[in-house]
């Protein structure tokens, strides 16, 4: 017998983004999602039931096949007090006009309108909930009042069947080996993680970014595509922090940026600092890497920094969510004060995942998987090229930050797309002084997965990528 978990969008549709990238729809709904929604609706004497859940085999997921999707923006009220002085009023308060004291923030919308609203997820373990769980697993599921966003309500429902039925409108998405759609899952350890995330003041969508929540998927009837052979990112995290206080600034200031950003973010992790963090005795792994991230690779790309970035590799979930921590800092509202040597006053940048970002500060631009990949910024070669061949040498150097080795590597003086950052010798990171640097575009022969960092300044954001695809006729699209 299997155990059935019923879900009814009342109004018809689905608002969820997808983790890193808010703007991407989320489709079909994820077990993962589904799971956090009760963990939010759970007391203290329903986490054993939630335990035997999270360690069940991945549900197959009946869901529409058919759906149309789309994006609004509009300004909500948020649940901040923050007092901004421009706002503020002769009686101190500010804000909202419906909601004295509160503020209003733009926010954007992914929407999925399905063909038919019911979706079922179906767990058919060996090992079933017992009659009294089944019951606690129900009353928890009709406390649900939301899936994604509060604009998609839905009525929930546990029941145990005897014969798994697709019912009618509704395909099955089954777990599978090279399946074409990732699906977060949930995983012995999952609620423990929500409650971490929750205690640190984190997002409950990064529980499930890391692998061991990503469970490939297919739909019964389709053809499973041919997967290419790829390479997967060693950073699981990457932290977008936009500026918004003033004139941002120019690329070649990249590495004193990232410096600053670094200093930051050890000043505000707990101790004891894990060794990923200061990358002392952790050679052979890749340490949490700061980053400017310029605008470039479009015609009017002049190369200024759009935001600042930490990437935080694959580690012990305690120290990653302690790093997450400190890149935010105390404010609960996702806004960093970055002092920076040189300037009087700190600069000012937002952790908005949620919002309309510029191309450059979003995480989707850098960690998506591409074959060729061209400098923002360029490469401090690992050694002086003996030989003068600079393209070995990068060669050498992608291969030393654990890249595959490329297919071709094209190497030049000058920026190689537009706006790429063109740098003096002092504005290289201070322990990459005195190497060789250039720009180069790079050619893998599987995909790669971003971000893709190399050479002797890539944990200070010097050797910074992006993909690109060449088009016929010779222009860049980034």
């Amino acid at each position: 017998m299997a155990i059935c978990l019923d879900v009814f969008l009342v109004a018809d549709r689905y608002d969820a983004g997808a983790g890193q990238d808010p703007r991407s729809f989320e489709w079909p709904p994820h077990p993962g999602r589904v799971v956090a929604a009760l963990r939010s609706v759970a007391g203290d004497e329903d986490l054993p039931v939630l335990r035997s859940l999270e360690s069940l085999p991945a549900p197959t997921v009946h869901a529409a096949a058919e759906f149309g999707a789309g994006r609004s923006r509009t300004y909500v009220v948020t649940n901040k007090t923050y007092l901004a002085p421009k706002k503020k009023r002769d009686d101190g308060a500010i804000g909202n006009l419906s909601h004295p004291g509160r503020t209003s923030g733009l926010r954007e919308r992914s929407s999925v309108f399905p063909a038919n609203p019911r979706i079922q997820m179906i767990w058919d373990p060996e090992d079933i909930l017992s009659d009294a769980e089944l019951a606690n697993l129900d009353s928890m599921a009709r406390r649900v009042p939301y899936l994604g966003r509060s604009t998609s309500p839905v009525l929930m429902g546990v029941q145990r069947v005897t014969e798994v039925r697709v019912p009618d409108g509704l395909s099955a998405f089954v777990p599978s080996e090279g399946g074409d759609r990732q699906l977060r899952v949930p995983y012995p350890g999952y609620i423990d993680e929500l409650d971490g995330l929750f205690e640190a003041g984190l997002s409950a969508w990064q529980a499930s970014d890391n692998a061991v929540a990503r469970r490939g998927y297919r739909r019964i009837g389709e053809d499973i595509p041919v997967a290419l052979p790829s390479f997967t990112s060693r950073y699981s995290d990457l932290v977008v922090l936009r500026f918004t206080d003033r004139r941002p600034p120019s690329g070649s200031q990249t590495a004193t940026f990232a410096a600053a950003l670094r200093s930051m973010v050890m000043r505000q992790t707990r101790d004891p600092l894990p060794p990923a963090l200061h990358g002392h005795g952790f050679d052979g792994n890749p340490h949490v890497a700061y980053l400017g991230l310029p605008v470039c690779g479009s015609p009017h790309s002049d190369g200024h920094l759009v935001g600042l970035a930490v990437a935080v590799p694959g580690m012990d979930e305690a120290e990653r969510r302690r790093i997450l921590r400190g890149i935010l800092g105390p404010e609960a509202d996702g806004t960093v004060q970055l002092t920076v040597p040189g300037y009087r006053s700190p600069f000012e940048l937002k952790y908005r995942p949620d919002e309309r970002l510029p191309r450059s500060a979003t995480v989707s631009h850098w960690l998506r998987s591409s074959r060729q990949w061209v400098t923002a910024t360029p490469i401090v070669l690992d050694r002086y090229p003996k030989n003068g061949d600079l393209a070995e040498a990068v060669l050498e150097s992608v291969v030393n930050a654990g890249y595959p080795e490329p297919d071709e590597v094209e190497v030049s003086r000058e920026a190689m797309t537009t706006g790429g950052v063109r740098l003096t010798p002092r504005d290289l990171p201070r322990r990459s002084r005195g190497r060789l640097y250039c720009h180069a575009r790079i050619t893998f022969g599987p995909e790669v997965e971003g971000p893709v960092l190399v050479g002797a300044g890539r944990y200070f954001g010097i050797g910074l990528l992006q993909p690109e695809r060449r088009l016929e006729g010779g222009a860049d699209e980034v």
